[in-house]
């Protein structure tokens, strides 16, 4: 085995080692949307669990490949090392694809993320027990902010027989306590003294959000693209000196 074969087999290896780390990782972020994420499911129209599932799959396809890889580097296996390429061109086709769909629709993440607002204010009760309701207060005390574009839409978007539009949900509190946004607007007016009220609509936050994290995102995907290129060039030099094993 000469000084470059070897070279390239622990670089293969290194590579692999490091694509079945993200891989794991992926697996696991995709867990914990699966979990975290029911709590936006009604907001997102249960958007979270189809990509909590692509990113458990994802990462789980991404391990067993560079599982496969550190394997097929180590033995010179020439029959898996191109299966191995194969399989990793694929996958970066289909990353590729993935990319362009997400550019060409992330324009359209505001308008569809204010829509689902306007439809959860329009059924807004207040209750702690309606699941709608309890996703939508989970985002105001996460994200500091209050209703779609501020507090004023409490008394203008919801529905005045389901909800009581002289008040402001308690997670709109600065200082959150029991009742404390009951009478809000009949206070104010009345000229009387008024809990601080988070003035930030959510809508500029959750979109900030979800895009600062689709950055992330393909940053990771172009990461995981490069390693993947490399891997390929790697495994087809391997395969050529694997010494005929099942070339």
């Amino acid at each position: 085995m000469g000084l470059g074969t070897g070279l390239m087999k622990t670089l293969m290896f290194v590579f692999n080692g490091i694509v079945w780390i993200l891989g794991v990782v992926l697996f696991v972020v995709g867990i914990v949307v699966l979990v975290e994420g029911q709590n936006w499911n009604d907001i997102i129209d249960n958007k979270t669990v189809p990509v909590s599932v692509m990113l458990i799959v994802v990462g789980l396809v991404i391990a067993i490949v560079g599982f496969l890889g550190c394997f097929g580097a180590m033995k010179q296996n020439g029959g898996m090392l191109l299966l191995y390429a194969i399989v990793l061109g694929v996958i970066i086709i289909v990353q590729c694809v993935a990319g362009i769909l997400a550019f060409v629709f992330s324009d359209e993440s505001e308008e569809m993320i204010e829509k689902s607002f306007d439809e959860v204010l329009a059924q807004y009760t207040g209750s702690a027990d309606k699941s709608m309701d309890h996703a939508f207060n989970v985002i105001m005390e996460e994200f500091e902010c209050c209703g779609i574009t501020g507090p004023a839409d409490f008394k203008t978007k919801t529905d005045a027989d389901q909800y009581v539009q002289a008040n402001v949900p308690d997670s709109c509190c600065s200082e959150m306590e029991s009742q404390c946004g009951w009478d809000y607007w009949t206070k104010q007016e009345n000229g009387e003294q008024v809990p601080e009220i988070r003035q930030e609509g959510c809508l500029t936050k959750t979109v900030d959000y979800v895009k600062s994290n689709m950055k992330i995102v393909g940053a990771i995907c172009l990461a995981f693209m490069a390693i993947e290129f490399f891997q390929i060039v790697f495994a087809m030099c391997l395969r050529k000196n694997s010494n005929g094993l099942l070339a």
